[in-house]
């Protein structure tokens, strides 16, 4: 037998936003455990299915300052945008992450489970912990902004494709994407040295592995220190150029020669040709002349698991 819940007229709100497209659509089964999880903890639960998209940041921007506590069901670009929102609702609100997608490397990173219960348990009753927060002109996202070879997968790569596939789909639209790379001319400015090339490829990321395609040498992400990690590969002219920048973005194991990999709080980035288009984890971003991206130190506050924080690599 259920435990009975008595709520009173004073009782905290939380507001449980889902992407109900997410993923496999698993959540729906464990819908009412987790509204049970949620009314547990004392809250009375009003659910928003988003309608399309930027609809999770609209409706966080409108309403988040209603609540107490806003609950994001989804990938890492719904939770981005619920996050987006939110800083701009007029009130600090807490916010926690029920990773539902089809890839979760936010909540993989940060430990959050792939149980949808549990992880409904852990955003109502688990600790905060600060991360970093990145600025790209003057739009935020939370762990990664990228732009050229690799990076359409992940917004292009077809939804039933992806929650049948999952990781598999974006690494089998990679190697299909691979024809069609093109290079483009880059000024990039970052702790204080300027320098030009010729670059198919460029990530701007606080995480160690993106969507199963980019993965980033181990050891060297810290998610707090106000760095982010930058990864850009330039042209390539030959098969076996082509092959190792493959081998090294899929394994981490930066054998090729044509990456350039250094860590920094700032970096503009200047087409001197056309502009690419760029992903802010995950979700489609319209290429600019000109981009500026800051990191926010601890900027991000997200419950995770009750216990002791895990060690993060040292830099």
């Amino acid at each position: 037998m259920k435990k009975r819940i008595l709520l009173d007229k004073d009782c905290k709100k939380l507001l449980f936003i889902v992407n109900p497209v997410a993923g496999r659509k698993l959540f729906k089964k464990s819908f009412p455990e987790m509204i049970q999880v949620f009314m547990e903890a004392g809250y009375l639960v009003t659910t928003y299915l988003t309608q399309g998209p930027r609809d999770a940041e609209r409706y966080a921007e409108l309403c988040g300052a209603d609540y107490d506590r806003v609950v994001c069901l989804g990938g890492d670009g719904t939770f981005a945008q619920v996050i987006a929102g939110l800083r701009r609702c007029g009130r600090e609100v807490p916010v926690g992450y029920i990773p539902a997608g089809s890839s979760n490397d936010f909540g993989a990173l940060h430990h959050l489970s792939s149980n949808l219960v549990t992880a409904a348990h852990d955003a109502v009753t688990g600790q905060v912990k600060a991360v970093d927060y990145g600025i790209f002109n003057d739009v935020g996202f939370v762990y990664i902004a990228a732009f050229g070879a690799f990076i359409a997968t992940s917004y292009a790569t077809p939804q039933d494709l992806k929650n049948v596939l999952g990781r598999p789909a974006y690494f089998l639209d990679v190697m299909r994407e691979l024809p069609r790379i093109r290079a483009e001319r880059l000024r990039i400015t970052a702790n204080g040295e300027t320098f030009e090339g010729d670059f198919i490829f460029g990530a701007v990321t606080n995480n160690t592995n993106v969507s199963g395609i980019v993965s980033l040498p181990e050891g060297t992400v810290v998610t707090d220190d106000g760095q982010f990690e930058v990864v850009l590969i330039e042209k390539l002219t030959t098969l076996p150029e082509l092959s190792d920048a493959v081998y090294s973005v899929l394994t981490g194991d930066f054998i090729s020669k044509q990456i350039i990999f250094f860590h920094a709080s700032e970096i503009t980035i200047e087409y001197l040709g056309t502009p690419m288009d760029w992903t802010l984890d995950g979700e489609f971003h319209k290429g600019e002349q000109k981009v500026v991206i800051r990191n926010e130190q601890k900027a991000l506050h997200v419950f995770v698991p009750e216990g002791p924080l895990p060690e993060e690599p040292l830099p």
